[in-house]
């Protein structure tokens, strides 16, 4: 039994819903330690320049007091234990205070980093914080070189980010309407998008775009791209957001620099060919024919892949089935029995702990 040996230290961030986020694997596994108060307040007026006061302090370009309040709690709840797994969810940014916390209290620390591995070295504090942990749990490989540069190879693991595929699931019915969708902002190539975008257009002046998540203060990150076939959402529900998705015949997605993309495996669970920027950890997603994978900055290589989606409707039809099932293969559930393989190695080398997920 986990539930009373792993824990899991970390703030829910704002842009995931109910239904996505790294961490919903948890949900098969172990205990997520609740942070002790409700930081909306850290968002605000006093609460940005408190944060950047302790990012100044600690030499952590990306920490904040709701991290470091989140840290004592789970320092508390170390102290009270022993022989347990405390496993961190989102290291790149909230892990500082406990990164000998494993050594005082006789618990394991693990953590989990998501940013690519260029973002992590210019940081330098990484390394520091990482040093002593018992392990890294990383969603790409191509984040593992990084952190053999100063960790053992025994010490670090790659687990691909989980999805929901009981939540996001393609449409009982589809549409004839040609509908292509994006979902976020992070790390995104808007330039290159809103090119292909214009390129597809040309072609098929009936193309519908639909941008979730892509402004900010009602701001649009494509420039001078104003035109009625697309829409812009922000804020929505998840059932929304499953809609839309649902609606859709293609998903877009143009990266700068990726690892794992949570909104990119929502949609390959609502059965949508991906395209997108093969950079990064991307392609250890898209595979076995689940989408194409288009150069960096190639405005004519994503637009021509679209198209060729929207114009071949038994292509389209093929790689849908296909992007599910890749889908499935990450759903939630696995990535937790992957979870506690390692776990079990941590927690008790000589027998494998039962997963009850």
């Amino acid at each position: 039994m986990f539930e009373k040996r792993v824990y899991f230290v970390g703030l829910r961030y704002n842009h995931h819903a109910k239904h996505s986020g790294y961490e919903a694997f948890g949900r098969y596994v172990g205990t997520a330690l609740q942070p002790p108060v409700d930081f909306r307040w850290t968002l605000g007026k006093y609460g940005w320049p408190l944060s950047e006061h302790f990012a100044r302090l600690t030499g952590h370009p990306w920490y904040s007091i709701g991290a470091h309040i989140t840290e004592w709690s789970a320092l508390k709840h170390m102290l009270l234990r022993k022989r347990c797994l405390f496993h961190i969810l989102y290291a790149d940014n909230d892990l500082w205070l406990l990164r000998r916390a494993n050594k005082l209290t006789g618990n394991r620390l693990v953590a989990s980093f998501h940013q690519p591995a260029s973002d992590l070295r210019a940081l330098d504090i990484i390394k520091r914080v990482t040093k002593n942990l018992d392990a890294v749990i990383l969603v790409s490989q191509t984040q593992r070189a990084y952190f053999e540069e100063f960790l053992p190879p025994d010490r670090i693991f790659v687990v691909h980010h989980g999805v929901d595929t009981d939540f996001f699931r393609p449409a009982a019915e589809t549409s004839d309407t040609p509908v292509c969708i994006t979902v976020g902002s992070h790390l995104r190539d808007f330039e290159t998008l809103r090119q292909a975008i214009r390129i597809v257009w040309d072609s098929n002046p009936r193309m519908r775009f639909i941008a979730v998540g892509t402004r900010s203060d009602k701001k649009s990150y494509f420039p001078e791209l104003d035109d009625e076939r697309i829409q812009f959402l922000d804020r929505i529900s998840d059932d929304q957001l499953r809609r839309v998705y649902q609606g859709a015949k293609v998903a877009i997605f143009s990266f700068k620099e990726a690892t794992a993309n949570n909104a990119m495996l929502e949609a390959m669970a609502s059965g949508l060919p991906a395209v997108a920027t093969n950079t990064g950890g991307i392609g250890e997603y898209i595979n076995d024919g689940a989408g194409f994978l288009c150069p960096p900055q190639d405005p004519h290589a994503m637009a021509a892949a679209t198209l060729r989606l929207l114009d071949d409707s038994d292509l389209q039809r093929t790689m849908s089935r296909a992007s599910r099932r890749r889908a499935l293969r990450l759903d939630y559930r696995l990535m937790a029995a992957k979870m506690c393989e390692i776990y079990s190695r941590l927690l008790v080398p000589s027998e494998q702990l039962q997963f009850n997920g």
